[in-house]
């Protein structure tokens, strides 16, 4: 087990860390007996309710962001305010909710939502990131050929305008938006605290299918659920196999990257 205070690789479990001092036995959890896979090492202090609230609250705020978006850009905003202003709106209500909510027995710390090293090497995470990112946009590549190939237009993929990028060098402000600050947030909400908070109620293989099922909804169109569903069921299998944000984080940011230029050089 690591210390969720620290990232210390306890040798024994006691009462408290000996390197930090962090409680650990109101974060200790029955973890699922057999592979060494379904054992989790990722303890936090805030359970399903609140996991449950924090979904309500970043969901209502997404749709009202949303319409907002849409408010802005008939009124003559522009797709690319929209959606930098968007992003940053909604990565601000789950940064709040995520600590508001996860002090349910005491304080929250960043390391209790991930950000602490990684148990395995950074070489061997920055690769595992790596081969979850190429995954994920095989998986996506292929999905949308084969939907195209039968023809059902509702679940194709849709098209992102090269207007929700900014002109020019401005566009450094979409890749800090989009590829940058929206991973960082969304690994935050989705994997550090909705899958973590999971994981004591529903195990650790029900909290990846269920943290990437969530992820996958929060996209609401008919013809990304699947790919969204396949790239959180990765990244929440990264976070729980490295049990740091930070690979996670790596990994959304590069598929959004891509994303972003084949954009930006489509047609």
């Amino acid at each position: 087990m690591f210390c969720p205070g620290c990232g210390f690789q306890l040798n024994r479990i006691g009462a408290f860390c000996e390197v930090c001092g962090r409680d650990l036995q109101s974060l200790q959890q029955r973890v699922e007996p057999g592979a060494s896979f379904l054992r989790s090492e990722i303890a936090v202090s805030w359970r399903g309710g609140q996991v449950a609230l924090g979904i309500a609250l970043v969901g209502v705020a997404f749709l009202l962001i949303s319409g907002a978006t849409v408010a802005l850009e008939r009124l003559g905003g522009g797709l690319d305010w929209g959606a930098w202003l968007g992003s940053h709106a909604i990565g601000i209500v789950i940064l709040i909710t995520v600590w508001l909510l996860g002090q349910f027995r005491g304080s929250i710390s960043l390391s209790d939502v991930g950000f602490r090293r990684p148990r395995v090497s950074w070489v061997t995470a920055l690769l595992m990131a790596g081969m979850a990112l190429g995954i994920s946009l095989g998986f996506t590549a292929i999905y949308a050929w084969f939907i195209k190939g039968l023809g059902i237009g509702l679940l194709v993929p849709p098209e992102v305008p090269r207007e929700v990028i900014f002109n020019g060098y401005a566009a450094i402000w979409t890749f800090e938006a989009l590829a940058v600050w929206t991973p960082l947030t969304e690994e935050t909400f989705f994997r550090g605290f909705v899958m973590a908070g999971l994981i004591p109620r529903y195990g650790v293989v029900g909290s990846i299918v269920g943290s990437a099922l969530i992820f996958s909804l929060f996209h609401l169109h008919p013809g990304v659920l699947l790919p969204i569903f396949v790239a959180g069921v990765l990244l929440a299998v990264l976070y729980h196999a490295t049990g740091s944000i930070w690979p996670p984080v790596l990994a959304h940011a590069g598929q959004n990257a891509i994303a972003l230029v084949a954009i930006m050089f489509q047609g």
